[in-house]
């Protein structure tokens, strides 16, 4: 066999095995999009959680997998996929809605761990008591839609911010920043206290707003901060009734400095040019 045959059979070996890998994600992809579908025409609670907890079942199979974790999973549009930005960090979640308007979250994480891939099930605990200070293991997450990761570190330990939404119920929507790190033991663990706010020192917060309005919240990677809009009530006689609360037309944001994100209020939005 020549030189040029032998690359040319090498070659055409590759590509069909990761042709053929990448269908076997494309056929889960399907069967997930299925349930999917499912699960948004689905009438009853029972049915809802039943459906969600087979899409659990399916995609930690797939997630399992080996090159699941540079998949893009593109087709998987009602699925909330999240990458960190040094590539350590893949964030997996989608919801459902109850008869009684609360909303049920479902989370897998996949964590890199030199050159292994860890995957995590991280459950929504609805009886978890929503505490902007507490420090919670993966089986009490308060659960959330989250669509941006931020690295950074603290005390020469890997921590992670976790920008999302929640829906909450019928009248008031939340947005959430989060933190994130991993115990001696590898696993997830959710509530750093770094953040600090107004005299206070946070593990995560909470932000409660009308559903009729819309609250931004970004972590801008160039100025390396995240920034929000600040939240007030319509009225004054409205305070702490958050369905009347919603954007004031000013900005706050948050700056890392030595580990620890610091509070800046009324920030100009020109400090981002």
């Amino acid at each position: 066999m020549t030189l040029n045959r032998f690359l040319i059979l090498c070659v055409f070996s590759f590509s069909f095995l990761g042709s053929n890998a990448q269908s076997k994600f494309e056929n889960s992809e399907q069967e997930l999009n299925t349930k999917f579908e499912n699960l948004r025409v689905a009438t009853t609670d029972s049915l809802k959680l039943s459906i969600s907890q087979s899409i659990m079942d399916d995609l930690k199979k797939t997630l399992g997998k080996k090159g699941s974790f540079t998949y893009p999973f593109n087709r998987l549009v009602n699925l909330g996929k999240v990458s960190s930005p040094d590539q350590q960090l893949r964030v997996f979640t989608w919801n459902c809605i109850l008869k009684s308007g609360s909303y049920r979250y479902f989370s897998l994480f996949l964590k890199k761990n030199g050159r292994k891939v860890e995957l995590f099930q991280i459950h929504h605990n609805s009886d978890v008591k929503e505490s902007m200070t507490a420090k919670l293991s993966k089986n009490q997450w308060l659960g959330a839609l989250y669509y941006q990761i931020v690295p950074f570190k603290h005390k020469g330990k890997r921590l992670y911010l976790l920008l999302g939404w929640d829906g909450n119920k019928d009248r008031t929507s939340k947005k959430v920043i989060e933190t994130l790190g991993f115990s001696k033991t590898g696993d997830p663990e959710f509530g750093f206290p770094v953040i600090n706010w107004r005299g206070k020192r946070l593990s995560r917060v909470i932000f409660e707003y009308s559903k009729q309005v819309q609250m931004k919240l970004k972590f801008h990677e160039r100025a390396s901060l995240v920034v929000f809009d600040h939240l007030s009530p319509s009225e004054p006689r409205y305070v702490n009734q958050f369905e009347y609360y919603g954007p004031d037309f000013s900005y706050d944001a948050l700056e890392l400095t030595s580990g620890i994100w610091n509070l800046i209020e009324e920030f100009d939005l020109k400090n981002l040019d």
